[in-house]
């Protein structure tokens, strides 16, 4: 019987080209990329090369471009970030996100501040775009919005588009899991 694996939000397989690239790296010339040594520049080389073939493909600089231990980590730094240097006092997200949004929402709005709040959501679970339009207008100061794209509990699927206008007409600053 062939298995069917539904959770690739969580966790993907590799892709055999990826693992092809790293393969040297678990095995071969594993140096730690902070370490002066030569296995550690050649580690420490890999990774600005990976960094700049990354920015290349978003049109970004290598310095915008962070690698990071995962999903939970990324959000961290993207909300902290926000915050501590963007000038973000407000958070806007909604109470079906993944814990660890939820848990970094709650820790850093409440307190130094920072507040947040949760967009209502409609009887299907969609975000509801007039109250979150609403929370947006009625903010004076700048504000991050934490909404995530494919709702791994009910499936739902974020208007991507409109939340970035609606976030973009209010200088908000949008990230999504």
């Amino acid at each position: 019987m062939k298995r069917i694996y539904f959770d690739n939000a969580a966790t993907t397989a590799l892709d055999k080209e990826v693992l092809e690239a790293m393969l040297p790296y678990m095995t071969e010339q594993f140096g730690n990329p902070s370490s002066i040594y030569s296995y550690g520049r050649e580690s420490r080389l890999a990774i600005e090369n990976a960094r700049k073939s990354v920015a290349k493909l978003l049109n970004a600089h290598p310095g915008e471009i962070f690698f990071t231990s995962g999903g939970t980590e990324s959000n961290n730094t993207a909300i902290l970030s926000s915050i501590r240097d963007l000038g973000c006092k407000h958070i806007i997200s909604s109470p079906v996100e993944h814990h660890a949004v939820l848990h970094t929402v709650e820790h850093y709005g409440c307190g130094e501040g920072v507040t947040y709040s949760y967009v209502k959501l409609l009887p299907n679970g969609h975000v509801d775009l007039a109250d979150f339009e609403e929370q947006l207008s009625s903010q004076t100061e700048r504000c991050i919005v934490s909404l995530m794209h494919a709702n791994n509990e009910i499936g739902n699927l974020l208007d991507i588009d409109a939340v970035g206008n609606l976030c973009k007409k209010y200088n908000a600053i949008f990230h999504s899991d």
